[in-house]
Parts: structure tokens; sequence; C-alpha cells
């Protein structure tokens, strides 16, 4: 430990009673000034870099400390103005009573319980700080309630000015789903400039490094192991690698290089103690379904159709979505698998008509949700859709279609709409929403942009023992560390976060949500508060895994 880390660790320890019990009494700082220009001006450390994406097998840097970040979008790409309409989550809670929402269907109870049924009448699944006194004593949750990027204050800002940190960035940004994963590159590359500008990571500017797997897990595996070997990454950080997440599981098994925050598509982000998800998992959005079904359409016949060309986290969603059915009083009536690249559903529409399905469920792509939504159009059926929230990735290719009118999205992920005059969100949305306007403003967003930024806030978080010379064990101690404490809710952005040194997640399900207007040009509604429940399906693999 170096000179200067020392008295920094007594002064924190010491502080950490008085600024560790702020944090839970729900002082996490002041909200953001409203102009953007009160964050400091970055340093002009560091050389230039392109902030472009790379093609496989190379990597792109995206600027540390004081380089310039990514161009605004060009007019053509700027954002759909929403249409007015009602925000349902009313004014923001505090930051430290964002996990604290109300829970729809849930009980309160110890323990994580393997239950299809949601239990009536319950409060906020409320992250616990009993086992918070190892974190305290580390200082962690008194430096992260002064961190901007939790809603912290930007009044101390100062760029970071410490040994650069390497993170690497591998995900699908090209070929079919290209497009809808590619704003995670954006959001990250917002987060490096504001992040930087703020102390970086414990006072190390970050310096990021994106490569294209293209979709194919060979590929992953060859580009992150570039990373590793020639970038020299402490960590990964967001991947979006749908497809190939599997692949990429035996590189950090063989290297110990851990991804922090990624997709959260499948189970094999609970399943593995050196994958560190920032959200819910997908069974998550399974329960969201039924809830949007039950407390938005009012509705009972339901439906599903899901992705073919990614069976396993489709077909995952598909099975708890059934699971859940009863505890929810409905009736799943249809569901049946599609393919991406097919032209046109009209059969399949024929027979979830035929079914009685009232709400229909779309576990695909945003053009694929299109696509269906016109041919069920076409032979006069038109249900009620509930999206799936990655499939609205990228939400240029999800608005403008009118068939979709009205639809609903549980998101597993903040609403990347939410912070704004229009719809308020809680200081650390706010925050992401001056980001965007100072380094970035009109570009492409959506599930994956906010999948990329909250990325980033558990890679701050990661951050708190980060000493003079970073390693990636110092992002493990710190990681491990979360056992649901408040400051694991990354100021509201993710739920109460619990990791296990050789074992596993344990992240409850907790949903945020946004709905479209009648035309679908627009957002209606956005629900900008978690709401948690204790259920959980039983085929999801932290029922098995509890306490590993």
């Amino acid at each position: 430990m170096s000179s200067r880390a020392k008295p920094r660790r007594l002064i924190t320890a010491v502080a950490a009673t008085i600024t560790g019990l702020a944090l839970i009494a729900g002082c996490g700082g002041s909200r953001v000034a409203s102009s953007a220009s009160e964050t400091a001006a970055q340093s002009d450390a560091g050389g230039s870099s392109t902030g472009t994406t790379a093609a496989a097998g190379d990597t792109a840097a995206v600027p540390a400390a004081g380089d310039t970040a990514a161009a605004p979008a060009t007019a053509g790409n700027a954002a759909a103005a929403p249409a007015a309409g009602l925000n349902a989550a009313g004014a923001p809670a505090a930051v430290a009573n964002t996990a604290a929402a109300p829970v729809v269907g849930s009980k309160t109870g110890s323990g994580v319980k393997a239950v299809a049924k949601p239990a009536k009448g319950g409060t906020a699944a409320v992250a616990s700080d009993s086992s918070s006194s190892k974190v305290a004593a580390s200082g962690a949750a008194a430096e992260l309630a002064k961190q901007p990027i939790f809603g912290g204050s930007t009044a101390a800002c100062k760029p970071a000015t410490g040994t650069p940190i390497n993170l690497g960035n591998v995900s699908t940004l090209s070929g079919v789903l290209g497009e809808l994963f590619s704003p995670v590159v954006p959001a990250l590359q917002i987060f490096v400039a504001s992040q930087n500008a703020c102390g970086g990571l414990n006072g190390h500017p970050i310096k990021l490094f994106v490569a294209d797997d293209q979709g194919d897990p060979a590929t992953a595996v060859t580009v992150g192991r570039k990373m590793i070997s020639q970038n020299k990454i402490l960590a990964f950080v967001g991947n979006i690698q749908v497809l190939t997440i599997d692949g990429m599981a035996s590189v950090i098994k063989d290297t110990g290089i851990p991804i922090i925050g990624g997709d959260l598509t499948n189970n094999t982000w609970f399943t593995n103690p050196l994958l560190f998800p920032q959200g819910s998992p997908p069974q998550a959005i399974s329960y969201g379904y039924h809830q949007a079904a039950a407390d938005i359409f009012h509705k009972k016949k339901l439906g599903n159709v899901y992705c073919l060309e990614v069976p396993q986290a489709c077909t995952q969603i598909n099975k708890a979505f059934q699971e859940l059915a009863q505890g929810f009083g409905d009736q799943v009536v249809y569901t049946q698998q599609i393919s991406i690249t097919s032209p046109d559903y009209t059969p399949q529409c024929i027979q979830a008509k035929n079914a009685g399905v009232e709400v229909m469920m779309i576990t695909n792509d945003a053009p694929t949700q299109s696509r269906w939504g016109n041919s069920c159009a076409k032979v006069g059926y038109h249900p009620d859709y509930v999206m799936y929230p990655l499939g609205v990735g990228n939400e240029h290719q999800f608005l403008g279609n009118a068939t979709l009118g009205n639809s609903y999205v549980p998101m597993n992920h903040f609403p990347w709409m939410a912070g704004t005059k229009q719809f308020p969100g809680s200081p650390a949305m706010d925050y992401y929403q001056r980001s965007v306007a100072k380094y970035n403003p009109g570009y492409n967003a959506g599930g994956a942009a906010s999948l990329g930024w909250a990325a980033g806030a558990l890679l701050v978080a990661a951050s708190s023992q980060i000493d003079a010379n970073p390693t990636t064990s110092e992002f493990l101690n710190a990681l491990y560390e979360f056992k649901g404490q408040k400051y694991t809710t990354l100021g509201g952005l993710a739920p109460a976060l619990t990791f296990n040194k050789g074992g596993t997640p344990q992240v409850p399900y907790c949903l945020f949500g946004a709905q479209s207007n009648a035309q679908n040009t627009g957002w209606a509604r956005v629900d900008s508060t978690m709401k948690c429940t204790d259920t959980l399906a039983p085929s999801d693999p932290q029922v098995k895994n509890k306490g590993h």
C-alpha cells in the first residue's frame, strides 16, 4: 500500500460511520446542478483517440482524461422527441429510497423464495445494511455517497490524474444484431469522459478499448484474449454478448479477468463468479410480462413469441413466463418460437388470434417486433403488446411503427429517457442526462445504452479499493463485499446486488418500465422507480445457488 493510500484508508475508516449512516438515511449528496458547465473541465493528459469501434481482432481506445469524447450525433440521428404524456412514476424518490419502491405482488421476508406465486400485499425488497460493517470500514459507502454518478454533487469534480486504468469492452456490434446493441459504445464513451472529468476510478483515468465480436464466439475469444495480453486490461465492462458470452466464459476462467456489467440476457450471467451483473436476471423480465398484463392492460389471456436464434436466453425467459402464470391468475394460451429472419408472421398471428391472446409478449429484437405488428394488423388482429427490453436496445429501431402503439416495456435496466423535465428520475438519472447533453447529445440511445452506463456505475462502485498501482484483485475484493447494502443499488440505477467469492450472484427481481404513446412515436409513460419482488421463478438458477 502506498504512503498516500494509508492516510486515506484511516480517514475513510473513521468517517465511514458518519457518512455511511448518511448514505443509509438517504443523504446521497445534493442534486446535480442544472447547468452542465458546472462539471469541471478535463485536463489534457493522454493522447488523442478516434473513439470509433474496432473491427474484429482490433481494438479502439476510448480517450482517457483530457481527450475528447465521440462527436455528437448528426441532426439526422437526433432522438425522436417524446410525445406529451403522463409520467406515472411521479416525482423522483430520494436516492437512498429508490430501492425501496413499492412492490407489486411480493411479500416481506428473508432470503430467496423459489415460488411461482407472488405473495399478496407486500412491501419493498429493501436493501439491508446489516452486513455493511466490513464495507463501511473500507470507506466504500462514504466515498460512494459523494460520487456524481450516484447522484452526488459535481462541485468537487476534478480530472483524474493517476495512473490510467485500461478496461475492455467486447460486444456484438455488427451483423443482424449489431445495430440493436450499438448504443452501448457511445454510452460507455460518455461514461468515460464524464467519469474522467470527476476523478476517474479513485483518482485514475479510464482508458477503454472496444472490439466487435461479430456475434461469433470464436472471434469473441480472440479479441478478448488480445485485449488482455496486448492492452493489459484489468477488467471488461458492459459487454453486450447475447450470442457469445459462453465463449468469453473460457477467457475469464483462464485469465481471472472479470466482466463488470453486461447484457443480463441469460443464466450464464448468474452462474459465474467472475461475471458481475448490474441488473436483475432474465426471469425478472418474465415476471414483468405478467406484471404489465395485470397492472397496465388488466387482461388475463397472454401469449409470447420468442426468438429462435438466441435459444438459451429466449427459452429461459419463456419457461419462466409459463411458470409464473399461476401466481398472477392469468393464462398463457399461446407460445411460439419465431425466427428474426422471417419477413412475415401472418400464420402465427392468426394462430394467436384464434387462441384468444389479449396481451402478446414479443421476446425478440425491434425489427422483428415491427414485422410482427404489421403482420397481425393485416389480419385485423390488434392485441396489446409487451416488449422484451433489450429488443428496444436501440429505440430508433422500435419507435415509429404505429401498429405497436401503447406497447409497454418492463426493464431490468434504468429507463434511458428518465431524468429529463418530462420524465423525472433520481439524481443519478439526472446526472446521466447531463452527461449525455455535455458529451454526445442526440445519440441513438436505448436499452443497450442503459446497460452500458449502469455497468460503468458498477465499475465505479467496484473501484473503492483501487490504490496507486491498480490491480484486478482490487476490483474483485470490492465486488465481493457487495451484500445488498444501500450503495450496491448504484444510486437507484440497479437492484441491491450481492456477489459471492467462489459463488454466484444473488439479485432480486426489480424492474423499471416505459410505455410508448398511441402512435408509437415517443414515450407516454416512464416508470423511473424500481418495483421489486422476492418472488423467483422455479427455473431461476438463484434458487439452486442460494448462498453459494
